[in-house]
C-alpha cells in the first residue's frame, strides 16, 4: 500500500502518527509524508527542515515533501487543498493520515478541512491525535505500536529545537521488567508525556501501546479478502469456466 501523512508543521506527523508510520514500513509498504510549513513560527526553518529530514530518516520515510504554506496563517481555502490535491494526484494513496476538527490549533484544523476537500477520492482516511487536541476528540481506530514505539520517541527526539514545548518535557521514570516501554527513558525530554498518552490509548484499547484516530473514511472492499472456504467449495463445485454472480460491497464508515 501506499500510505500518505499530512502534518502542518515539522513534526505534527511523527508526533500524531510515528507509530503507525514506522509500522507500516516494517511490514513493507510505501510511506510518505507532506508538511504543508516549514515551522518557521516557531524556529528557524532552516533547522527545523533538517530536524524533519533526521526523523524521515529514522522512520525510512519514503519521500518526504513540503508544501511552502506559511506557518500560523494556513488556510482551508483552494491554495491548501491545490498544495495537498497535487501530492495525493502524485502519490496516489491507499492511506491518508491527517489533522482532526478536534484541535485548538487553526492550522491544524484547517489542513483537516482542506484534506478533507482534497482526499475526497481516497478511500480510508485517518484523523490523528496531536498535543493540541481538544478534549472532544474522540478515537474510533486504534493501532498498537508496541513494536515501533522506540522508533517513534527516536524520531521526535530529532526536533531538539522544540524541546522546551509543554509537551516535549518530561521526567524519566521506574517502569516494569516486561514493559513494551521499558527504554523510553533513552530519549530523555520526549519520554513521558508521549509514552503516557500511548500508554493511555493503549489502555482504552486492551494493547500495550497505541495510537488513536478519528475515522473520516473507511470504505472497506470485501472483494479483496480472501476467499471463504463457501467461496472456495461453491467454486469447486461449479467447476471450471463457470462463476458465481456476485456482488460488490462497499462500505463507508464516516
Amino acid at each position: 500500500m501506499r500510505i500518505l501523512a499530512i502534518g502542518a508543521h515539522p513534526d505534527d506527523v511523527e508526533l500524531g502518527c510515528g507509530g503507525a508510520l514506522a509500522l507500516f514500513k516494517k511490514k513493507g509498504h510505501e510511506v510518505n509524508v507532506l508538511v504543508l510549513t516549514r515551522g518557521e513560527a516557531s524556529g528557524d526553518p532552516a533547522i527545523r527542515e533538517n530536524e524533519c529530514k533526521l526523523s524521515a530518516a529514522t522512520i525510512g520515510i519514503d519521500q518526504l515533501m513540503y508544501g511552502n504554506l506559511v506557518d500560523t496563517r494556513i488556510t482551508d481555502g483552494i491554495d491548501t487543498i491545490k498544495t495537498i490535491q497535487n501530492t495525493i494526484d502524485t502519490i496516489g494513496p491507499d492511506f491518508v493520515f491527517t489533522h482532526s476538527s478536534k484541535d485548538s490549533h487553526q492550522d491544524h484544523r484547517n489542513t483537516h478541512l482542506a484534506s478533507m476537500s482534497a482526499a475526497r477520492r481516497v478511500g480510508r482516511v485517518l484523523l490523528y491525535e496531536s498535543p493540541a487536541a481538544l478534549r472532544d476528540f474522540s478515537p474510533q481506530v486504534f493501532i498498537d505500536i508496541s513494536s515501533t514505539m522506540k522508533l517513534k520517541l527516536k524520531a521526535v527526539a530529532a526536533f531538539n529545537s522544540q524541546a522546551a514545548k509543554a509537551y516535549m518535557n518530561g521526567m524519566n521514570g521506574q517502569t516494569w521488567s516486561g514493559d513494551p516501554c521499558r527504554s523510553c527513558q533513552n530519549y530523555g525530554h520526549v519520554s513521558n508525556a508521549i509514552a503516557g498518552l500511548a500508554r493511555f490509548r493503549g489502555f482504552q484499547a486492551g494493547l500495550g501501546l497505541a495510537e488513536a484516530f478519528e475515522v473520516a473514511k473507511y470504505v472497506l472492499d470485501l472483494q479483496a479478502l480472501p476467499m471463504t472456504p463457501v467461496e472456495i467449495a461453491d467454486k469447486v463445485r461449479l467447476g471450471p469456466g463457470r462463476t458465481l454472480t456476485c456482488m460488490t460491497i462497499q462500505t463507508s464508515l464516516t
